[in-house]
């Protein structure tokens, strides 16, 4: 008899968890004799009317006819002492996704799809803000047509051909496994204990053996305790203690420019600051006599954009997905970014730190308590530095529809300073792309070259400054990358600053990207002294001690 090709959509129990254990509430299991030791769940969901129908005004005999119904199975198959779910309809959402091992699917992809024939990728870049998109291509290819970054990407799901079509004439992969397949109800347990086989193989190295670098933790009790290591690390800090590894950053793209002040709430703090930053938070935590830090607070406190007079005027976040803490727990490396913890493989760690340690370094002015870059730069402009201030003097590119700034600043040994405030690695990520993109037009575009003369001259100008004209060439003369050095000044406060991970990796990308057309590079920290924070004003109907609806949380001074 003829087999035909079905889809089955299979999952990997944990170990010593039963099938029970896998199921949410309210779903009953039964023997299934069609696999020997298998047992399966039927049902159907809904039945309610859909919404549509209340909009076209159906009559009660109407909408009997367009009851929402769907249906699930589920089917519990045991193989080589493991438990496999396979899903039917809308079956996995009766199934409670903790109780699954990670990655399974995607692990089975990796050892069996042909490395030549990808069809699709789910991609996500972890950062302040995270990226996450889907690439998908009309033929089968290799991993370079989906514009992976090895050192920076997670690849949550794969699709493609796999090189055995005994094994399936399709797979794709997450935490369940896809895959399309010839077989009948008697080949179920086979297939599973296939894919398992598959799952423990390690061919994946040979092409994607870079897929371990940067890996989403999602395992509840490896988290747990990521947690109480953070939490632990700022009682520390509350308590006196010095450490280097914890930030503060927005957890979307922000406004350098935006003039919102910051307002930590959840513990009765009336100060407000000019900056996102651990300093502030601490500050603001330690002026409210705060003498330890708990769970209760890391799952309270919340970041405030405000304005001058402390009133809440854009956005709100939990500070738990503002935090940014660099960790080891049981030998591996774990950064927390915009809420989530990635397990980051330690030669990659190594290999991005020592290669910022290694980075040659100038001296910058220091900036001044409360400044940003704008700020800090229309100040120094004012100085008596050898520097010529285009901060915010942009140009438009040949044939582009969006503006670029060639540099903050230019100096006449032809260097390209870059400056952004280390408030978030998402600016940091901005401040890196600049000084690539700004290059790039340098080296390639001629005619926007001389749109930069011309801003070089209005600045003269403005300013008395002379000197710099001669530092760019013009359309007509060949641009010598090599002559020149691009400078990625970060402001920063604290005795020891540092780079968040991501952008140490974004950090080196730039370099390599620099160091194409042949531009030298170097690194700046700015420092800065932590800000004085402002007092809250309360308004006749506020209390002297409103209250943020944490009082049992206070210590109060």
């Amino acid at each position: 008899m003829k087999k035909n090709i079905h889809k089955l959509s299979i999952r990997l129990l944990k170990e010593d968890l039963n099938p029970e254990d896998g199921l949410r509430d309210g779903i009953a299991l039964e023997v299934w004799p069609n696999v020997e030791g298998g047992k399966i769940a039927l049902g159907t969901m809904g039945g309610g009317d859909p919404k549509w129908s209340n909009f076209l005004d159906l009559s009660k005999e109407q909408k009997s006819k367009v009851k929402n119904l769907t249906s699930f199975g589920l089917v519990f198959v045991p193989v080589s002492g493991r438990w496999f779910a396979v899903s039917f309809g809308m079956g996995h959402v009766k199934l409670d996704p903790s109780k699954f091992v990670q990655d399974f699917g995607l692990k089975v992809v990796l050892n069996a799809v042909d490395p030549k024939q990808l069809k699709s990728a789910d991609v996500r870049t972890p950062d302040e803000n995270t990226l996450q998109r889907r690439s998908q291509t009309s033929r089968g290819s290799d991993q370079t047509a989906f514009s992976i970054d090895v050192e920076r990407d997670i690849v949550r799901g794969l699709a493609g051909t796999p090189k055995d079509e005994t094994f399936a004439v399709r797979v794709a992969g997450t935490d369940s496994l896809s895959m399309d397949r010839k077989m009948d109800v008697g080949d179920l347990a086979q297939a599973c204990a296939d894919a398992y086989a598959m799952y423990a193989k390690i061919d994946y190295q040979n092409d994607f053996k870079w897929i371990d670098q940067i890996k989403h933790e999602r395992e509840k009790e490896i988290i747990e305790k990521l947690e109480d290591a953070l939490i632990s690390a700022i009682d520390a800090v509350v308590k006196g203690a010095t450490v280097d590894n914890l930030f503060l950053a927005f957890p979307i793209i922000y406004d350098p420019e935006k003039t919102a002040s910051i307002l930590y709430k959840g513990f009765r703090s009336n100060l407000f600051y000019p900056d996102l930053n651990f300093f502030s938070y601490l500050d603001a935590m330690k002026k409210r006599s705060k003498t330890e830090y708990t769970r209760h607070d890391f799952e309270t406190h919340t970041v405030h954009e405000v304005d001058d007079q402390g009133k809440d005027c854009g956005g709100r976040w939990k500070i738990s997905d503002c935090l940014v803490f660099e960790v080891e727990l049981d030998g591996k490396t774990y950064v927390l970014s915009a809420g989530r913890w990635y397990r980051i493989d330690d030669d990659l760690a190594k290999d991005v730190q020592d290669f910022f340690d290694k980075a040659p370094r100038v001296t910058l002015p220091a900036a001044q308590a409360g400044e940003n870059e704008e700020i800090c730069n229309a100040r120094l402009k004012k100085d008596e530095l050898d520097y010529l201030c285009l901060d915010r003097k942009l140009i438009t590119p040949t044939g582009a529809s969006s503006t670029i700034e060639v540099c903050d600043f230019l100096t006449k040994d032809k260097r390209l300073v870059h400056v952004k405030d280390k408030t978030s690695s998402s600016r940091l990520s901005h401040l890196f792309s600049q000084g690539t993109v700004s290059g790039r037009v340098l080296v390639l575009d001629g005619p926007a070259r001389d749109k930069i003369k011309e801003r070089v001259k209005q600045v003269e100008g403005e300013t008395g400054q002379t000197g710099f004209m001669g530092v760019i060439p013009d359309a007509s003369t060949k641009f010598q990358a090599s002559d020149f050095t691009v400078v990625f000044a970060v402001l920063s406060v604290g005795d020891k600053p540092k780079l968040p991970f991501f952008s140490l990796v974004t950090f080196r990308q730039a370099v390599r990207d620099l160091s194409v057309p042949g531009f030298n590079y170097a690194f700046a920290w700015i420092e800065k002294p932590v800000a004085e924070p402002k007092k809250k004003e309360k308004s006749k109907s506020e209390g002297a001690d409103e209250d943020d609806g944490n009082e049992s949380n206070e210590t109060t001074a």
